[in-house]
């Protein structure tokens, strides 16, 4: 019940969305939930004397689920629209509703790719923080998942930075294809398959469906255009500064303590073996920190301390390549150990 909680609707103007389809089977309850953007199916196995479907409502099972007995659990279905819950001394009858209106959770079919599921969880976890949060902006509201005859990419982008993840696996599709998954669905991904070893997607018309064969989450496809990414990431920026990842993400989140919370400007002075990182605030004062790093040349530029936060911690390397050209040029950020991910930043006119 847990798992499915995320895609119940909060509120609707359907009664129905807030409401669990359980579906009874020969040896295994199936228990469905969807917001008609995100739905969830997942299997509990079990002794089934009579098959049967029902809904009930979502968040009240949860509830109920939650404080019951470490015990065996007898639902009983009756009239159609009542299920008898006992457990132990406890006993529930919960009134639902007939199942014939539930939307029904796309099934994973043919066409389908297998990946392992923790690489998958990393990828979204990588790019997550740059997808945007403006409504206007809908085809930028979600993963974009970009899948060739050589690679998987996901990529995110708010139009002032972008983050794309790459995994390099020759023979994974015939054709290129690539569609753009909600963030909730994208984050439904991360808590559903935690402790899955692998796990299958499809892309489908209009869905995008995930499963490792006890748990199936679809998310509804965001039905827009998505940048063309591959001509927004720089080739070409010549002055590259390498410095510690977690002492550059450190001195980041100390210095930005000080940043005008209009702007969340932080100054960076690249120069003699350091960048050398500065905050100004009329209401608090100023910070300044210095960090080692290797310089080629001398240049100033300034970054949201958000961004910034959000690129460093999106990696896991030890040390973080800074690829630059000019001061109000787009910087890209990369693990000095990889090539598999980078995180592109706009700077800020200082």
């Amino acid at each position: 019940m847990q798992t499915l909680r995320g895609a119940v609707s909060a509120k609707t103007t359907l009664p129905i969305l807030e409401n669990v389809l359980l579906d009874c089977r020969s040896d295994r309850i199936e228990m469905s939930a969807t917001d008609l953007e995100v739905g969830i199916r997942t299997i509990a196995y079990g002794d089934v004397e009579e098959p049967g479907i029902l809904t009930i409502p979502a968040r009240k099972l949860a509830e109920v689920t939650r404080e019951l007995p470490e015990e065996d659990v007898t639902f009983t279905v009756s009239d159609g629209s009542q299920v008898l819950i006992e457990c132990a001394d406890v006993t529930y009858l919960m009134f639902g509703l007939p199942a014939d209106d539930f939307p029904r959770i796309p099934e994973l079919g043919e066409g389908y790719i297998t990946l392992d599921a923790a690489v998958v969880g990393q990828m979204i976890d990588s790019v997550r923080t740059a997808v945007s949060t403006e409504s206007a902006r809908y085809s930028l509201n979600g993963v974009y998942i970009d899948v060739s005859p050589e690679w998987l990419r996901m990529v995110a982008t708010d139009s002032r930075r972008l983050a794309i993840a790459n995994l390099d696996a020759p023979g994974l599709v015939e054709s290129r294809r690539s569609a753009i998954l909600p963030t909730r669905a994208a984050e439904g991904v991360l808590r559903a398959f935690v402790d899955t070893k692998e796990v299958r997607l499809a892309l489908m018309e209009n869905q995008a469906v995930f499963s490792d064969g006890e748990i199936t989450l679809t998310g509804r496809l965001i039905d827009g255009e998505f940048p063309a990414y591959e001509r927004i990431i720089p080739r070409h920026n010549p002055i590259h500064v390498v410095a510690g990842r977690e002492e550059f993400l450190t001195a980041v989140r100390r210095v930005s303590l000080f940043s005008d919370p209009r702007t969340l400007s932080v100054r960076l002075d690249i120069a003699d073996h350091s960048i050398t990182l500065s905050a100004h605030s009329e209401d608090f004062g100023e910070a300044r920190e210095a960090i080692d790093a290797v310089v080629p040349e001398r240049i100033t530029l300034g970054f949201n301390a958000k961004y910034l936060t959000d690129a460093l911690s999106s990696m896991d390397s030890e040390q973080v390549r800074m690829e630059l050209k000019e001061p109000l040029d787009a910087t890209v950020f990369r693990p000095v150990d990889g090539d598999d991910y980078a995180h592109l930043i706009m700077p800020m006119r200082l």
